[in-house]
């Protein structure tokens, strides 16, 4: 950590300071002015009121898409004015064509309707970092989010708060005026002279154009940065915050594959119960966010998965309060892994529970949630979070008529993360730390195998300069977990890192251990701005770094190098409105000197002055070692394989747009993939729209990982057997969605996603030697293969006949089908409260049949047997 602490110091004395004023770009932003309002505007649509009159207008708005700089096609006025509750926002947005203006409606946040639309972003605590956007179209549609990394990924569209706008169209385009209450901003108020960062853009969907007030060249990196000045907020003062949610739910369930004999369900269950949000303005600058008894039963289904990996399956949060300035946590720039994966709050419990019948919660519950995020007027920006989840048990009767066990699942347990970041001067240059720490309330020999607690921690840096061209950023961090022996064994173990291979000499499974501990470290540099950008990144994970109690990672045990350069024109030419090209390179390999993987990559992509979308990929794999492929055993060779991937889209404002995308993979011995993904997207008139994704796969393996035995006779697999199978497994899914806005505060959404896959395991054999791609096919050389159809087992035994015992092995062929599915109705009766109705689904059927007919059994997934939940959730917003 040291030599990573002095490296930043070296880097930070070195570059020079830049002026404030100019958000490291070397640049000084336009000015716009705000003006006080004797009397508030009326939120109207019309903009005549007296305030309008005297406040002074922004215009000389200019391309931002396409990148050139350009005049905008239509002109736009813009005018700020405020009183000591709220900021007023009034523009005037002219059309020489009145009906080009689109009028869509959408749900909000539908950001990803085209749609003519005035956004409104704001630096109100001027860190060059955080906007709060504001956006609002033609029909009256509402969208907001946060954008918290001074970047236009990674933005925050859970983020609802409450405010007004109303919009008018006429023949000479439309106008649109906004109010923002004060107490939905963050600022530290006071101050002779308070400056705010802003940013006025428009969406014209007619001329294909995104258009800004405070114009910067496209090539330069930075979002919040690169906006304007709001000056003449004077004698405005941080106004106490104070939001209550409570809510109440109704909720019933009906299975059609339960048992009605069951004591615990018969089929129908119902349920009642309430909860609370609060949000509380500590400061000017910081926020209490706290959530009792929280419900989610609005939130989408995650989708349908078969996974036959080794690896945890990643899931996005979908939960409002976890995804709600969820990016405060985020740590290094980490992609693969997380320090802080917010899915761990409310899992699945960590245990199962078998009998006759058996009651186990999918979920473990949480009891209370807290958080604490913001930005101090002294550059620290601060997140705080802290949940405990109930210790959860399952309640089993054991045989006919027997007494109802309880037997525990999941330990009570508490998580706590905190996260703090410095910024230094105005290039964007930072330092930043994170602790995680994870404490369970074993409370008896059952919870043996799960670990009694986890710290992690990490220091993380970006150095900017070259009016922010150029960035070194690193991160350096480390791990303990304890716990009985079991549970470290179980780690040593697990797919991360396989203390156990034969075949290595760097790592040493220890049974007795009650103790797990690693580090791991990242370094980039990388060139943001400009025509020409390149990245260089090396990262080490030590075979012991272990973030899974309160973060997300599959695997430790690894070094990469990564490097990157990309061409790219943003300026419009007469063939392209954009165009990239880019080469990388990547190399892996573990802390024993294995290169597990090298690849080379080129990609090509873009968009043609028709709006049409493309892009092309070609990858070439080379041969490498495997350390995964067997699963804690030897090592395996990776054969050297191609991937090419491309895709197209049409034009995305018209009525009815499209896209497909097609990936083909192969390897030197004759494993192949292949991929479609068609999409077609529609839009009504004006109230309603609607989108369907389908995929379709199919693939041949020449060797899949089936599973493992001890044989004292495999001297050569150091006493163990490693059995693969050619597998061949197609699947098709599609994914549907309509969305029906009524008014843009009532509106409905549909959801549905049928899901078929199956996989067809033949031609076993077993691995003959260590780091080779060479196997044993059972059923020749003298060895057998049996398939018992009584009981759906294999035995397979190496060397036939005789004292070794033979393996034996479940049937791994399976067909499933499933429907995930709800519909939501959301009407916000006032503003901030809301009323849900929601219809949700989940049908599913399994066989151990591969035997699969892709459209007909997608259509079979419709009418499976399932459960259906209806419930009726309200909640009622009060605040200051």
């Amino acid at each position: 950590m040291k030599p990573l602490l002095l490296l930043w110091m070296s880097v930070q004395a070195a570059a020079p300071s830049l002026a404030p004023d100019t958000a490291g770009h070397g640049r000084t932003p336009p000015v716009a002015r705000a003006v006080p309002a004797a009397v508030a505007p009326r939120v109207d649509g019309h903009l005549d009121d007296p305030a309008w009159r005297e406040a002074p207008v922004m215009d000389g708005f200019r391309r931002t898409r396409p990148g050139d700089g350009a005049p905008a096609s239509e002109h736009t006025e813009v005018r700020v004015t405020f009183t000591r509750e709220a900021l007023y926002v009034g523009a005037r947005l002219s059309a020489r064509d009145g009906g080009t203006v689109s009028r869509l409606r959408g749900r909000r946040d539908s950001f990803g309707l085209f749609n003519d639309q005035f956004l409104v972003m704001l630096d109100s605590q001027h860190d060059h970092r955080t906007a709060y956007v504001f956006g609002v179209t033609p029909a009256g549609g509402r969208n907001d989010l946060i954008a918290p990394n001074d970047s236009e990924s990674g933005m925050d569209m859970t983020w609802d708060p409450v405010w007004e706008a109303a919009t008018r169209v006429d023949s000479a385009g439309w106008t649109a005026e906004i109010r923002i209450p004060f107490t939905q901003l963050r600022f530290a108020g006071g101050g002779a002279a308070p400056v705010w960062g802003v940013q006025f853009r428009r969406d014209i969907v007619a001329a294909g154009e995104v258009v800004d007030w405070a114009w910067t060249p496209p090539t330069e990196p930075g979002f919040a940065s690169r906006f304007g000045h709001l000056e003449g907020l004077l004698g405005l003062e941080a106004p106490d915050r104070l939001e209550i949610l409570p809510y109440t739910v109704a909720s019933g369930s009906f299975d059609a594959r339960a048992d009605p004999t069951s004591p615990f369900d018969d089929g129908s269950v119902y349920g009642l119960s309430g909860g609370l949000d609060l949000k509380y303005g500590l400061t000017g600058s910081l926020t209490l966010d706290a959530t009792f008894n929280p419900d989610f039963g609005q939130v989408e289904a995650d989708p349908a998965v078969v996974n036959l990996s080794a690896f945890e399956q990643f899931f996005e949060e979908r939960r409002p309060f976890f995804v709600e300035g969820a990016s405060a946590f985020d740590f290094g720039g980490l992609s693969s892994m997380r320090f802080f994966y917010t899915r761990r709050v409310g899992r699945a419990p960590s245990l199962g529970a078998s009998g006759l019948f058996v009651d186990a919660p999918s979920a473990s519950t949480i009891l209370g949630a807290a958080k604490v995020s913001g930005r101090t007027p002294s550059g620290w920006t601060v997140g705080v979070l802290n949940a405990t989840t109930d210790r959860e048990h399952a309640r089993v009767i054991e045989s006919p008529g027997g007494p109802v066990v309880e037997v525990p699942v999941e330990p009570r347990t508490n998580l706590s993360v905190v996260r703090v970041r410095r910024d230094f001067n105005a290039s964007g240059s930072e330092v930043g730390l994170i602790v995680t720490n994870s404490l369970r309330e074993q409370g008896g020999p059952a919870f043996d195998v799960l670990r009694d607690g986890a710290v992690t921690g990490g220091i993380d840096f970006v150095r900017r300069w070259g009016n922010r061209a150029h960035a070194l950023r690193g991160w350096v961090g480390a791990s303990h977990v304890r716990g009985p022996a079991a549970a470290i064994l179980r780690a040593q173990r697990s797919s991360a890192r396989f203390f156990q291979r034969p075949d290595q000499d760097h790592l040493e499974l220890d049974p007795e251990s009650t103790a797990l501990g690693g580090w791991g470290a990242e370094l980039e540099l990388v060139k943001e701005a400009g025509d020409w950008i390149y990245s260089l990144n090396g990262q080490s994970l030590s075979p012991g770094f272990e973030l899974n109690d309160a973060g997300f990672q599959n695997q430790a045990d690894r070094h990469v190098l990564f490097g990157l350069l990309r061409r790219r024109w943003l300026s419009p030419s007469a063939t392209f409105r954009s165009l990239r090209v880019s080469g990388q390179a990547f190399s892996f390999w573990d802390f024993g000197g294995t290169r597990t993987g090298t690849n080379v990559r080129v990609d090509l992509s873009g968009q043609t002055q028709g709006f049409r979308s493309f892009d092309l990929a070609l990858r070439r794999d080379l041969e490498a070692l495997s350390t995964r492929e067997t699963r804690g055993g030897p090592r395996m060779v990776q054969p050297a394989g191609w991937f090419v991937s491309g895709g197209v889209s049409s034009d995305d404002r018209r009525g009815v747009s499209g896209g497909l995308r097609a990936t083909w993979t192969e390897s030197e011995v004759g494993s192949w993939s292949v991929a479609l993904t068609p999409s077609l997207a529609g839009r009504g008139s004006g109230w309603w729209s609607w989108s369907v994704a389908a995929a379709y796969r199919r693939s041949e393996d020449d060797a899949f990982y089936v599973t493992q035995a001890a044989d004292a006779a495999a001297s050569a697999t150091f006493g163990a057997r490693y059995l693969f199978a050619g597998l061949e497994r197609e699947s098709l899914e599609a994914t549907l969605r309509v969305d029906l806005a009524l008014t843009p505060a009532l509106t409905v959404q549909l959801y549905a996603q049928p899901f078929v896959s199956n996989g067809d395991y033949e031609a076993f054999r077993a691995l003959r030697r260590p780091a080779s791609y060479d196997f044993l096919p059972y059923g020749s050389e003298g060895s057998t293969l049996r398939f018992d159809e009584g009981s759906g087992r294999y035995s397979a035994d190496a060397d036939g006949p005789g004292p070794a015992p033979a393996l034996a092995f479940a049937d791994p062929d399976f067909r499933v089908r499933s429907l995930r599915g709800n519909l939501v109705v959301r009407w916000e009766y006032r503003p901030g409260s809301t009323l849900f109705l929601v219809w949700s689904q989940n049908r599913s059927d399994r066989s151990t049949d591969p035997t699969l007919e892709p459209w007909s059994d997608l259509g079979r997934a419709w009418t499976d047997l399932g459960r259906n939940v209806f419930l009726i959730k309200a909640n009622y917003w009060l605040g200051s």
